[in-house]
């Protein structure tokens, strides 16, 4: 573990030089710039190593986003908003819609959708090269989000970042899918409404998952949620885990149940967990290989309905409830999965300190929580031993900023993305052009124009909380609270 630690601590610091280096090129993409497209770049086959792509907040549709990135220590990254690389079935290579073959890139701030291919396995992003950093992305209804290679070395970083619908509906296509690589970090993302395959599924050697919102939620299909395929080395900690009605299989989390095929010591954390199971048939919530030499399970929440709560191997349990009835854990807001802590939960201050083993080096005594959409927050003990779960019980929680019950009923038509908000607020194609208002919680018209390019501008705004309404046929809509941050 200690190497695990060094290599991330080494790559970090690489990142940081490669970001600042002065050498770097910095070629511009968009309508207004020389290069009219991601594609148009790639063809002019112009980048090296170092080099910085600035993508402005457009949507390239069809070939125009299609490119294949060879050059290694590039940053590539949306400006002005989230540029989105919308493939319309289309790919390059029959692979994706970007096939990475460098070392060591970074990917910042993009969207990728609709990507389609012979095999039924096209991605958002196909990763064959050696470590990559993906960060602030957004990947929805693709075949695979983000798919790797097995390359067997390098760190693939996942961080701040969402995953969505995803997958073909047959069992082969995931979220995110990671090939035997040296080790995964995943961490602060929102992962959900996987297509019957994996939310998240890897082979990595080593796996270090951690503050996550990984959920089925009222409507998804997802197979397991976590599905670490071919054990190694993992710590599970902090996550949001929430198995829907309509789940595909019978745990939410799995541990080497395709085979111990990586390097060993086989040793499995799970520690300060929030898992919610709603699938009334046959449910357990993690399986284990029987081989594995260490199965930590402390401090978690197990809610649901449940044959059992660990199959296979399990060396340590301790500090966990169990509790069919959900109700009964009193979180802040479980019709919306604001699964935080109210004083009356019956976890806090229930928690074991939970020592690592003397070769590893990362603390189990969790540092942060995951905070809504696909942040993270400081977390710290109050009373010297932790709460059970992924919270611990904080007295000046506000609610979440989220849409009203009407909004959330309606919510699936409209798909307003991210919230809170810095710059561009996105929604769905079909209200592409449509008119609309945003008001102050007094009820001043504050901005009003039309949708463009699936994208609503809020830089003129100031910090705060507003109101937003779009044109419907004819009709405007109920109105939508807004958090511009």
């Amino acid at each position: 573990m200690r190497k695990i630690i060094f290599q991330f601590i080494l790559f970090i610091v690489l990142s940081i030089f490669h970001s600042n280096n002065v050498f770097s090129k910095v070629y511009k993409v968009g309508s207004s710039q020389v290069y009219s497209s991601p594609n148009a770049l790639y063809q002019a086959n112009v980048i090296e190593d170092g080099d910085v792509i600035e993508i402005d907040a457009e949507t390239y549709s069809g070939n125009s986003c299609l490119a294949k990135w060879t050059a290694s220590n590039i940053t590539i990254r949306g400006i002005r908003g989230r540029p989105h690389m919308k493939a319309n079935g289309l790919s390059i290579e029959g692979k994706a819609i970007w096939v990475i073959t460098g070392n060591e890139n970074i990917i910042e701030n993009i969207e990728f959708s609709g990507v389609k291919v012979p095999d039924k396995n096209g991605a958002g992003i196909r990763q064959e090269g050696i470590g990559v950093t993906i960060r602030n992305c957004f990947f929805h209804n693709n075949e695979t989000a983000f798919l790797s290679n097995n390359s067997e070395k390098g760190h693939i970083l996942i961080e701040y970042s969402e995953f969505s619908h995803n997958g073909i509906g047959n069992g082969f296509s995931h979220n995110v899918y990671i090939g035997h690589v040296e080790t995964l970090t995943f961490r602060y993302n929102y992962s959900h409404h996987a297509n019957t395959g994996q939310t998240l599924k890897t082979r990595a050697f080593n796996n270090l998952i951690l503050y996550n919102r990984i959920m089925d939620e009222s409507t998804g299909e997802a197979s397991r949620l976590i599905d670490i395929s071919n054990g190694g080395f993992a710590i599970v900690m902090g996550n949001l885990l929430m198995q829907g009605p309509n789940a595909q299989n019978g745990n939410l989390v799995g541990f080497g149940h395709e085979g111990l095929e990586n390097p060993g010591p086989y040793k499995f954390y799970f520690i300060n967990n929030t898992c919610v199971n709603k699938r009334s048939s046959f449910a357990n919530f993690i399986k284990v290989n029987d081989a594995v030499s260490v199965s930590n399970i402390s401090n978690n929440i197990f809610a649901g309905p449940h044959n059992s709560i660990v199959e296979g191997a399990m060396t340590t349990f301790e500090g966990n409830l169990i509790e069919e009835n959900i109700d009964k854990i009193n979180f802040f807001d479980e019709s919306i999965y604001d699964y935080r802590l109210t004083e009356d939960s019956p976890v806090i201050d229930k928690g074991v300190i939970v020592e690592a083993n003397p070769l590893d080096t990362l603390s189990l005594v969790p540092q942060f929580s995951y905070f809504h959409p696909r942040q993270k927050q400081q977390r710290v003990l109050l009373n010297g031993m932790p709460d059970i779960g992924a919270y611990e019980l904080d007295l000046d929680a506000a609610p979440y900023v989220v849409i009203s019950k009407v909004e959330k009923d309606i919510n699936s038509d409209y798909l307003l993305f991210p919230n809170p908000v810095r710059e561009y607020l996105i929604v769905r194609e079909k209200f592409n052009n449509a008119e609309f208002k945003i008001y102050t919680m007094q009820g001043s018209l504050k901005l009003t124009g039309r949708v463009k390019d699936e994208r609503i501008n809020l830089n003129s705004l100031s910090n705060g909380v507003y109101f937003l309404s779009i044109m419907d046929n004819g009709q405007y809509s109920p109105t939508f609270k807004v958090l511009k941050q």
